[in-house]
């Protein structure tokens, strides 16, 4: 049973999973065995942030809103993937810093801005590159990496000027040239259980071109060797995420430094919305409830999983009129069935499986193999299965991208396996 709350993405999964509104949320929560989250995000001061935080009888003056929930259902009912404190460690970019250097992982370059005049003077002759990354996660899509020293000012004079106006919270971190790779670990409210990890590809289009999206594309494999890469560091978590009641899943993003080959903090993510654990979870031998139920233990294959999120267009815009047009309705014909295919932007219509029209993200297909290679392919005969009345969005370089990054790890003598 799902709680859908943003008003956007209410018509997904109609006819599909039984769903439950808000004013009766509290009665549903006391029979269940477990309440996950998946995602989190800002208290926005929306009706649906109020009645949520007044039904479960909330302070109203909270970062995030669905931390601060979970911290209450938790005293009765067991609760993945939430917490009013590691919430802040990935809202609040400065905090999510001081917990990495708190557990010891380094840290590139970063300076904390309130305004874009403020940023323009900093950047003013700067000659190497900078990524731009806005405080409390807010649009996903604002997040950029300079492709040369002086974009990010030109951006910041034209279309940010303009978006934003001058007055924002952000941070500018100087790029580290290397390997980008997430390692997750997932702790059973005591102790870890499991480890990963995760190469990403977060633009729409082949070579890293396009708009960043947040994930296009995901490699994912398990990974047990205690000494390896960063399970020292996130062994030390432990007790702040006891400290915060927290159950779920702690992913660290970081880029392998090309110079030094040391591991850099990027950010945290705990919380279990993101693409990446759809290859998870595909590496799952068992019922997905029982993984849940039992403090993530299962048994894996000790295999490769790769992904692509699908998607129609207007994604990545959507807004509301291009959406109606062109995306909403669309029928899904065939390989929903398939059990590679997650569904999102989905709905039940009669006999017919359709775009339900939030965003035009379909899905995630998700496949294993014994190989790079082997996942690859069986997750792009699982697409190929796909048949959709409308031009199918997804990259076909899902090999050849994170081999490389592989390569290099390897020949770096990092622990990744």
């Amino acid at each position: 049973m799902a709680y859908i709350h943003s008003t956007q993405y209410r018509g997904n999964y109609d006819g599909l999973v039984d769903r439950v509104s808000a004013t009766k949320l509290p009665g549903k929560i006391k029979k269940a065995e477990a309440v996950v989250f998946d995602i989190i995000r800002p208290n926005e001061g929306t009706h649906a942030d109020q009645l949520l935080l007044k039904i479960f009888k909330c302070s109203r003056q909270v970062p995030e809103v669905f931390g601060a929930v979970a911290d209450k259902i938790k005293k009765n009912v067991p609760v993945i993937g939430a917490s009013k404190e590691t919430a802040t460690w990935e809202l609040d970019r400065k905090k999510g810093t001081q917990i990495a250097k708190q557990v010891g992982i380094a840290v590139p370059e970063t300076y904390e801005f309130k305004s874009l005049s403020e940023g323009m003077a900093f950047l003013k002759g700067k000659k190497d590159r900078w990524v731009f990354k806005p405080n409390n996660n807010q649009d996903l899509d604002l997040t950029y990496v300079e492709s040369f020293p002086g974009e990010l000012k030109s951006k910041f004079e034209g279309e940010y000027k303009e978006r934003l106006g001058d007055s924002f919270d952000y941070i500018l971190q100087k790029v580290i040239e290397g390997v980008e790779i997430s390692t997750e670990m997932w702790f059973d409210g005591h102790k870890p259980v499991l480890f990963n990890h995760t190469i990403e590809d977060k633009r729409l289009m082949n070579s890293n071109l396009g708009p960043a999206i947040g994930s296009q594309s995901n490699t994912v494999w398990i990974k047990q060797n205690p000494d390896g890469l960063l399970m020292a560091e996130l062994g030390k978590l432990v007790p702040l995420l006891q400290a915060a009641g927290y159950a779920g899943a702690i992913d660290v993003n970081t880029v392998i430094s090309e110079t030094d080959q040391k591991p850099y903090f990027l950010e945290w993510t705990c919380r279990m919305g993101y693409d990446a654990l759809y290859c998870l979870l595909s590496l799952l031998n068992g019922k997905i409830g029982d993984f849940l139920t039992n403090g993530f233990r299962g048994n894996f294959a000790d295999e490769f999983a790769s992904s692509q999120r699908i998607t129609i267009p207007p994604f990545p815009y959507s807004e509301p009129s291009l959406l109606n047009s062109y995306a909403k309705g669309v029928e899904i014909q065939s390989g929903m069935e398939d059990r590679h295919f997650w569904a999102e932007d989905i709905k039940k219509n009669g006999n017919r499986i359709e775009c339900a029209g939030a965003d035009g993200i379909l899905g995630v297909v998700a496949a294993r193999g014994n190989s790079l290679g082997g996942s690859v392919g069986n997750m792009y005969r699982a697409i190929d299965n796909l048949k959709i009345a409308s031009t199918l969005q997804y990259r076909t370089d899902a090999e050849r991208r994170p081999q490389k990054a592989i390569n290099k790890l390897q020949k770096w003598g990092i622990k990744i396996w």
